[in-house]
């Protein structure tokens, strides 16, 4: 049976989508008789992402995930929302994910877990049955229609060379012969061999397939054992596949170049449409087939800008004067329009690009994070995901002609509304370098201006990134426990102009740990009512590097938390998923030619300077920040009597606080808090 949810007019949704601005920007009305968020209230969070519009504009899919019931993982189903705004399911599995509509409306297809596998299923747009027409052995990473309806691209992990049946039937053949247990071993021949979440990488790489759909065929279309094809296109009259990669053969020594190719269905030729040095990626094709978008810097720490290349093959750059970010650029159906979002000031922002004039236009003001846009085949109205830092993500539909913003989905608003919440508020300072810096403070629940309350200064990671106008629980927890909270978007992070982002390259420790501290002070002198001899410390990967960092500087406060962090720079440099080339970008050269930039900055050279009581976090499976940068700092510690514990997950990766086991990550907020609390 269809489960439905109360439909909406769109003049209730019109008043709705008024009142969340309001809460987006601050203007949160709480109510001292609710309580605050706690941990355990995670298991409630829905969330929602992949808006796919159909092809006649009449019903948008998406994915909506929830918890599941012994909090072990995640559920993820297909919903839809038809013209009269009606929510419901449209896919009764609990691993549905990735829609996408058949070009002329009438079938969805979509990926499903079957023992263990992603395999490609299709249903009536108007419901039924879903069928598997899939039965993949290989990785499945993406998939999309041919305009014919008939075909899918499969973007599948293959071993350079395949195994012949023959020779699978000696191996069968050899393994059963022999009696003695077979090696247990990985051999490693590249810099690149380990990946946070994947472990041990494989020789396996992404090449491009065509699936039949009516005969179940699988055709190879794209070759190739030292290099992927990512973020594959089909043009569209289906004759060509777009896709980036990087064939300098350097891929995996940890060279960042990728250029954009082109491949011919009928003869497999594949024609490089770039040549550059630096990265270009995130195709987007132009309705007439004239022209392509994608979006390209000249190295990691350079603009990531929207170009635009039409057939007489010359680069026009939208964003060269943008001084932004910017990604996920989508066509207009006239072709004189990218839609494209950047992060701003603490939001992540919807923007327009004129491809003639090149002006870049602010779509939607107000202090709102907007992530997961798709765009309407009629390119009347856009539809993505819209957060606060009080508002968790719901679906919206912006209308392009009036500019209005209608709410589409309303999963946490039962769970919200029992909550009292404290909104992100913002503070500016200017730094030694004269460069304005934004940082945000949220006030403690049932705030008192005549009273004093503690502060737990939270340190993003990164160094890239932002913090600001977006959902963070954890942030609540803390205002909900009675603890003023700050964090800054100190020098490295995004959405602030290239310079600032490139402001502490070669100088962990030094430009970031600055900006942390002159906030700090800024916000205690601001803000009397703080307890500035109650003042508490976080902080994940570069955030918990930070946090170890500044407790080697100063005793100033009660306690500490570091979390996934780095502990000495020497040993992270060589066991981490970062290769030598990576590491020579970061520090200016590697540990033989420049080994005094690693250890200097190393917290574990300072290590006998620390009186802070401090908390490890840490993941066994982390690969970005290994194990051991825990484990070293808790023998630091412990060797010089600081008072330490240390709580490792066993299973998790570098992506515990976001997408870790659920029961897992309520588990760390628990034992964050209480920390605190006994100190």
């Amino acid at each position: 049976m269809t489960k439905k949810i109360k439909p909406k007019n769109s003049f209730s949704s019109l008043l709705l989508s008024t009142a969340l601005m309001a809460c987006a920007s601050g203007a949160y009305a709480t109510d001292k008789n609710l309580t605050g968020l706690v941990p355990q209230d995670y298991f409630d969070f829905v969330f929602m992402g992949e808006p796919q519009i159909s092809p006649h504009n009449d019903m948008t899919l998406f994915v909506k995930s929830t918890v599941n019931d012994d909090a072990s993982g995640r559920n993820s189903q297909i919903y839809k929302i038809n013209k009269d705004g009606v929510v419901s399911e449209f896919t009764q599995g609990k691993g549905d994910y990735a829609p996408k509509w058949s070009a002329d409306g009438s079938k969805v297809a979509f990926i499903r877990a079957v023992d263990g596998k992603s395999q490609v299923f299709i249903m009536p747009a108007n419901g039924g049955e879903a069928k598997q027409v899939t039965s993949l052995e290989d990785n499945l990473s993406s998939f999309d229609w041919f305009p014919s309806g008939d075909k899918l691209l499969l973007s599948l992990s293959v071993s350079p060379e395949a195994e012949s049946a023959e020779e699978k039937i000696d191996d069968e053949l050899e393994k059963s012969t022999n009696e003695r247990a077979e090696p247990n071993i990985v051999v490693v021949k590249h810099a690149k061999y380990i990946g946070n979440g994947s472990g041990y990488l494989s020789d396996k790489r992404r090449h491009l397939f065509v699936f039949d759909i009516n005969k179940s065929e699988l055709t190879q279309l794209t070759f190739g054992e030292d290099w992927n094809a990512n973020g594959p296109v089909v043009s569209q009259d289906g004759k060509y596949i777009y896709f980036d990669a990087n064939k300098t053969g350097l891929e995996y020594e940890g060279n960042s170049n990728s250029d954009i190719f082109r491949l011919d269905v009928a003869t497999k030729k594949v024609t490089a449409l770039t040549q550059h040095k630096g990265a270009q990626f995130d195709i987007s094709l132009s309705h007439d087939n004239s022209s392509i978008a994608y979006v390209h810097y000249e190295d990691t720490f350079e603009q990531a800008d929207v170009i635009v290349k039409g057939k007489n093959g010359k680069a026009q750059n939208l964003t060269a004067n943008f001084d932004r970010n910017a990604s996920n650029a989508i066509w207009a159906p006239d072709n004189n329009t990218l839609y494209f979002t950047a992060n701003d000031h603490g939001a992540n922002r919807l923007f327009a690009a004129s491809v003639k004039s090149g002006k870049v236009t602010k779509l939607i003001e107000g202090n709102k994070s907007i992530k997961n846009v798709t765009l309407s085949s009629n390119g009347q109205f856009l539809v993505f995901t819209m957060e606060s830092s009080t508002q968790l993500p719901e679906l919206y539909r912006f209308d392009l002609s009036s500019k209005t913003v209608v709410r589409l989905t309303q999963f946490n608003d039962e769970l919200l509304a029992s909550k009292n919440l404290s909104a992100a508020e913002e503070v500016w300072f200017e730094n030694e370098k004269g460069m304005k810096v934004q940082g945000f403070i949220h006030k403690p629940l049932n705030f008192d201006k005549h009273k004093k309350y503690p502060l737990v200064l939270n340190i993003k990671g990164g160094p890239g990134g932002m913090w600001g106008h977006q959902w963070f629980h954890e942030n609540q927890m803390y205002a909900a426990k009675g603890y003023a909270v700050a964090y800054v978007n100190y020098r490295g992070s995004s959405g602030y102009g290239i310079a600032h982002s490139k402001g502490v390259r070669k100088d962990y420790g030094g430009a970031d740990y600055r900006d942390n501290i002159q906030f700090l002070d800024k916000v205690l002198a601001d803000n009397t009512w703080i307890d500035a001899e109650k003042l508490y410390i976080t902080g994940g990967s570069h955030g918990g590097f930070l946090t170890n960092w500044i407790t080697t500087k100063t005793d100033r406060f009660k306690a500490a938390v570091t979390q996934r962090s780095v502990s000495s720079w020497i040993s992270e440099a060589g066991t981490q998923e970062y290769t030598p080339n990576q590491m020579t970008e970061e520090f200016g050269g590697n540990l033989w030619n420049n080994f005094d930039a690693y250890w200097n900055r190393s917290p574990l050279k300072y290590a006998n300077k620390v009186s802070t009581p401090t908390l490890i976090i840490h993941s066994d499976a982390d690969m970005i920040t290994p194990i051991g940068q825990g484990q070293e700092w808790f023998y630091a510690l412990k060797a010089n009597n600081v008072p330490v514990e240390m709580v490792i997950f066993k299973g998790e990766t570098h992506s515990l606080s976001r997408s870790g086991t659920p029961t897992n990550l309520v588990e760390r907020l628990s034992r964050i808090i209480d920390w605190f609390e006994r100190h």
